[in-house]
């Protein structure tokens, strides 16, 4: 069967023999390609092409302004609102608002709308008979039904709203004419001053035969300036059309050609019967296949099967042009070649993600570097790994290995160009540049060509982007938002020339084609029909009022579009997603449901299902075997931790995965605020004090003297422990800010109320101080000899007493219930008293001295409380001395030693999945 374009060539052929004056008007470009290709057939010789135009070119031709971009529109829109409304917002927070504005200011003027009585104030429903007589009965209820509807919460929002509308009439005169006195436009106010011309003077210069093909919905500008050349010029109207949807008043894919067939102009032009294509035998799948993923894999075996003869013949159609690279991706290798025409949204694309981190990098600088996580956020990048792999891990390990939580510039000086430039210090007015640059670099080493158009389209908008901020300098966070909503609503505009094989196109891009074969993904309602999802200022009621499109005439396009791609085919996949994502809706599009319902046509439906697989994990048991065993024989020379035996007691199998067979933990940098961090800064605080007054050698007695100018010494301390932990070794001084200002005044805060309870309690004698040498040996009955022991934070003595004590800055507390409640697995065990326990065991074992011994916390919970106390509680009470408690606590000890090395005890998970939470070994369980 013909296509439509081959049969308008043909009619051209026979009908029009002087083709140098004769123009044929497209709904689009590509219609123009192909009719090209179709005039070619069956030439004999030579001859002189018709002009052939797009709407849009055929009516600029009669107007003096050029049609502007977008971003040119908005900015001087931006302009004109803040000369009406002085208290505007920045430019940033107008742009989203400004596009809006933009595209009602194109409709009004599209559709001939007065704009001057749309924006009239009428909230006195009486002034609707008054001003508005030329309005139909049924336009004025609309209207009516707008300002009786409008609720306000207060005055003031009423009156606020009301302001906004009185001003859009002034922003609207004030825009135009700006755009008219530099000679540029939108593509609305040219429609609107060629439409207004024509009806009031002849054009200078106009084509002698013109020819419009394949359109459908027409605005009133395009209705009013195609009836003029019809009546005045002669020109020839041929409409893609088909019986079935034209002459069932309920098919709204119909609605506007049965409107024009009543038109006193247009009526005229359209043939007595519509052709009936679409009654013809045709082969109709409809695919339910899951998710974005399964809908390209399947089409990609489709196409794969597909002769090769058959490529130039198909088409896969993509209602979600997200769907672009998914598909493309999937595709087999040795199709011989695809050609893309349709838009692919930029927020969608890799570089977007990499320009935001960059902002994102430089936003956050701060005098003393880069903010780590921004940087790993870059370094992660694909476009960033991909030029030197090996030297982004390196970066990485380094930066997590040396816990470094700012970065400075020249951390990166001796990277790859793309790297160091990314990471290069510039001034905020600067940073436009320097992503240009990067694009620049990332262009010279991208392999695809589609990357080399993303790539151009963002050096395009980052290029109008500096020529804004060089005139109108803004903050980076305005300037990364400006650029945000700029890409949101920009897409890379595929067009491909090539005729040549399998054609991949929008939805709006079929119009006039037609394909023997056709593949259409994403049929689900939301997308195809698509949802009404752009804003306007202007309420529905308004719309009616007016005759502006509603998402009634949304509908009867894409419904048009949808049969009208269907009319000559032979054979139509259609696919759906039975499991949409969340932005998605649930239901297959209404027009597969019309063909299954109202149609009779024959079809086949197939739904693939995703294989569900619901098991429960296996529970995961470790035996002590011969290789086990020798690994746990390692603590028979390096000791059991508290830390490890906690493990043990938390699960079995933590303590097999970390401490037996050494499995690391994600290695993560700790920032200030970490609870980590804060606990390792208080005890190098703590450190660093006590070992500034220590002698020589040997225990060291501490003296209230100490204590002198206690402030001026924990700013130093302070610094100091700041410079260790964060392997800050450079000479500039340490500057804290944000979160870092208040961690250092925390941490000095505890630590001068220790200190202050220290002085207090002087004269003593430290003995030991973050002692990581701290350890006993036990022999099991089985004759191992096990050693015990740790890192302990501080030992004391005064006279006759001895302390140890354990700083802990998170939560933990000094009470417990009972020896045995320590060694329970249960959730709210008390690992710190464990610990602090188990050291008073170790000291005694070691020591076995005559002093009275006291094992406790330094908590930050406990410490600023009037009655605080170091040592543990038990059952509520103070224990002053713990030696009576170590028998009981070495039997549950002894017997927890005993369970570790039996050889019949396996490792196994615990039973409190609230452990699992925050383990970093979850995964492996499953859990």
């Amino acid at each position: 069967m013909k296509s439509f374009l081959q049969e308008l060539a043909d009619t051209v052929k026979t009908d029009y023999s002087d083709w140098e004056n004769l123009t044929v008007v497209f709904p689009n470009r590509r219609a123009a390609l192909y009719f090209k290709d179709a005039l070619r057939n069956d030439l004999t010789a030579p001859r002189w092409v018709p002009t052939i135009l797009t709407i849009e070119e055929f009516i600029g031709s009669f107007s003096d302004l050029q049609e502007a971009d977008k971003f040119t529109l908005i900015v001087k829109l931006y302009h004109s609102y803040k000369e009406v409304n002085p208290n505007t917002e920045n430019i940033d927070r107008f742009y989203f608002w400004g596009e809006m504005l933009l595209r009602d200011f194109d409709e009004l003027d599209k559709y001939l709308v007065n704009a001057e009585f749309l924006f009239r104030d009428v909230s006195n429903l009486k002034e609707v008979e008054e001003y508005f007589d030329y309005l139909t009965e049924e336009q004025k209820e609309y209207l009516k039904e707008f300002w009786q509807s409008v609720e306000f919460s207060t005055p003031e929002t009423k009156q606020r709203f009301l302001n906004l509308w009185r001003s859009l009439m002034p922003v609207y005169k004030n825009f135009t004419e700006r755009l008219q006195r530099e000679g540029i436009g939108y593509a609305g106010m040219i429609h609107q001053q060629v439409a207004q011309r024509i009806s009031n003077e002849r054009p200078g210069f106009y084509p002698k035969q013109i020819v419009f093909a394949g359109f459908y919905a027409l605005t009133k500008a395009e209705e009013s300036i195609i009836s003029w050349f019809v009546q005045h010029q002669s020109a020839v109207v041929h409409w893609d059309e088909d019986d079935f949807y034209v002459e069932k008043d309920y098919r709204e894919a119909g609605s506007f050609f049965r409107l024009y067939r009543k038109h006193p102009i247009l009526g005229k032009t359209f043939s007595n019967s519509p052709s009936k294509n679409l009654d013809r035998p045709r082969k109709l799948t409809m695919l339910g296949v899951p998710q974005r993923a399964g809908q390209s894999k399947l089409l990609a075996q489709y196409l794969e099967e597909l002769p090769i003869e058959e490529h130039e013949k198909t088409v896969v159609v993509l209602p979600d042009e997200s769907m672009l690279l998914p598909v493309l991706y999937s595709l087999p290798p040795q199709l011989p070649a695809i050609n893309v025409t349709m838009g692919y949204p930029l927020v969608n694309t890799p570089l977007f993600s990499l320009i935001d981190f960059v902002f994102d990098l430089h936003r956050t600088k701060r005098k003393n570097g880069f903010y780590f996580r921004a940087v790993l956020n870059v370094l992660n990048h694909p476009y960033i790994k991909s030029t030197d792999a090996t030297a982004v891990n390196q970066l990485q390990e380094k930066i997590k290995k040396d816990n470094l939580v700012q970065l400075p510039e020249d951390f990166f000086s001796t990277q790859s160009s793309l790297i160091a430039t990314v990471f290069k210090q510039v001034a905020p007015t600067d940073l436009l540049g320097l992503l240009l640059e990067v694009i620049t670099l990332l262009a010279n080493t991208t392999q695809t060509l589609f990357e080399k158009e993303f790539a151009y389209q963002f050096h395009r908008m980052l290029t109008k982007l500096k020529g804004l901020n060089d005139t109108e300098p803004m903050e980076v966070m305005m300037v990364q938002r400006l650029f945000r909503q700029m890409a949101r609503a920009e897409k890379v505009p595929f067009v491909g020339e090539p005729l040549k094989g399998i054609q991949i196109m929008g939805v709006l891009e079929t119009r006039t084609l037609d394909f023997e074969n056709v593949f259409v993904l994403s049929l689900n309602e939301g997308q195809w029909p698509a949802s009404a999802k752009q804003g306007s200022y202007l309420p529905y009621s308004i719309r009616k009022a007016y005759g502006l499109p509603t998402y009634q005439q949304q509908d009867a396009m894409y419904a048009y579009l949808f049969y009208r791609l269907l009319q000559r085919t032979q054979r139509a996949f259609l696919f759906y997603n039975t499991e949409p994502d969340v932005l998605g809706t649930g239901e297959m599009s209404r027009y597969l449901n019309q063909i299954m319902y109202e149609t009779g046509w024959p079809y086949e439906k197939k739904i693939l299902y995703s294989p569900i697989s619901i098991k429960q994990p296996k529970p995961i048991v470790i035996p002590k075997d011969a290789s086990v065993l020798d690994k746990l024989s390692r603590y028979q020379g390096k000791e059991l931790t508290p830390s490890s035996l906690n493990n043990y007691l938390e699960c079995r199998l933590m303590f097999y995965f970390k401490n037996v067979i050494g499995l690391k933990e994600p290695n993560e940098v700790e920032e200030v605020a970490d609870a980590r961090v804060f606990g390792n800064l208080f005890h190098k605080v703590m450190e660093y004090f006590y070992h500034d007054v220590k002698p020589p050698a040997g225990p060291w007695r501490v003296e209230a003297k100490h204590f002198d100018n206690l402030n001026l010494k924990l700013d130093l301390l302070m610094e100091r422990a700041y410079r260790n932990h964060f392997s800050l070794h450079d000479k500039r001084p340490v500057e804290y800010e944000g979160q870092q200002l208040v961690v250092n005044e925390t941490v000095k805060r505890m630590a001068q109320h220790v200190l202050e309870k220290d002085k207090e309690y002087a004269p003593f004698v430290i003995e030991m101080l973050e002692a990581a040498d701290f350890k006993t040996s036990y022999v099991l009955s089985d004759r191992q000899s096990i050693a015990i022991g740790g890192k302990i934070d501080r030992v004391d003595r005064k006279e006759n007493h001895v302390r140890i004590i354990d700083y802990k800055t998170g939560k933990d507390v000094n009470s417990f219930d009972s020896i045995a409640s320590l060694f329970e697995r249960k959730k709210d065990r008390n690992k710190a008293a464990f610990q602090a326990m188990l050291y008073a065991w170790v000291y005694e074992r070691k020591n076995n001295s005559t002093y009275t011994l006291q094992s406790g916390l330094v908590n930050r919970k406990d410490l600023f409380k009037s009655d605080f106390e170091y040592g543990l509680q038990m059952d509520k009470k103070v224990v002053r001395d713990v030696r009576p408690l170590l028998p009981e606590f070495e039997d549950h000890f002894v017997k927890l030693l005993t369970e570790i090395f039996d050889k019949q005890t396996p490792f196994d998970q615990t039973e409190n999945l609230d452990t699992c939470k925050y383990c970093s070994f979850k995964e492996i369980c499953s859990r």
